[in-house]
């Protein structure tokens, strides 16, 4: 009887993992669907690289505000449309670039946005803290993918 129990209980799970992805994969109708990807580096001083981090687990995401964001640009930029599987896509790339001026920890990216002289956090890439010291460099590359 155990053995029964076992092999249902093995079978079920493998039974939920399969459509679980299935389900959590698809993607909301009428959603602007995007893709962020984060990646950080530190330099020190003298320009060699400490720290190198690359994430999609983003925390905080606003999407209207990023939408907003990324239709701002593309209003003022020619951003190029991509086509993948028959979907249209525009690629941005956004770049901050932070040099510390005394020792600090460091331990989150933010994507920010600045609209009418206020500025809002649109995301956010949280890890491991590191410790910065002044003349280091903190370089944070966004790239945002946007459906078309």
């Amino acid at each position: 009887m155990k053995k029964i129990s076992y092999v249902l209980c093995i079978f079920s799970i493998i039974v939920f993992s399969v459509f679980s992805t299935e389900v959590f994969a698809q993607p909301v109708p009428g959603d602007d669907i995007f893709f962020m990807f984060v990646q950080v580096t530190l330099r020190n001083s003298d320009g060699e690289l400490v720290t190198y981090m690359e994430s999609d687990k983003l925390v905080n995401i606003d999407r209207k505000i990023i939408n907003d964001s990324l239709d701002h640009i593309s209003s003022n930029v020619k951003i190029p449309i991509f086509e993948l599987n028959n979907v249209k896509f525009q690629v941005f790339i956004v770049e901050t670039i932070t040099e510390f001026d005394s020792s600090t920890m460091y331990a989150n990216a933010y994507y920010n946005v600045t609209t009418a002289e206020q500025t809002y956090s649109a995301a956010k890439f949280q890890f491991d803290s590191f410790l910065t010291s002044p003349g280091d460099e903190s370089t944070v590359i966004w790239t945002i993918a946007r459906v078309v």
